[in-house]
């Protein structure tokens, strides 16, 4: 069996990092890139193996096209990571939005529950004639009041 020459190395290396398409993941970019590194390294120790062969001038010269590909891949992958932290930063703001929301909601609530409660309180005091509870339900329907604004 004979030795792969330059050109078989990279073409088959070639044929597997073929331009990207938006669909693709970081996973599969840094695969790609890292497949284009691994066969610039093969056709590096095959120039350093055999200075003497013909086709070293084009080994060098995919060599150096599969080092810039790796760094194109590395790149897009990079760039595909930092949009998906930033979408992901996006859903956590969106999400803390919603959730303050819902938390004043809560509050709103709470400030009306608690502005009904003394209000029971205070009818209840006035039903059975309790002076000395009704000033106190007063005072409470007052700071319910005051919670309930801020």
């Amino acid at each position: 069996m004979t030795a792969p020459t330059a050109a078989d190395i990279a073409a088959t290396t070639l044929a597997s990092t073929a331009a990207p398409t938006a669909d693709d993941t970081f996973d599969a970019l840094t695969q790609l890139a890292d497949a284009a590194g691994h066969v610039s390294t093969v056709l590096f120790n095959y120039r350093r193996d055999n200075p003497d062969a013909a086709d070293v001038a084009q080994a060098l010269n995919l060599e150096l096209a599969l080092d810039k590909r790796a760094i194109e891949l590395r790149t897009q992958a990079v760039t595909l990571l930092g949009s998906q932290a930033a979408d992901a930063v996006a859903q956590l703001k969106q999400a803390a939005g919603k959730i303050n929301g819902f938390l004043a909601d809560v509050k709103k609530i709470e400030g009306q529950l608690t502005v009904a409660s003394a209000v029971i309180g205070l009818a209840a005091a006035a039903l059975v004639g309790d002076t000395g509870g009704i000033f106190t339900a007063i005072g409470g329907v007052y700071t319910a009041l005051q919670s309930a604004k801020s």
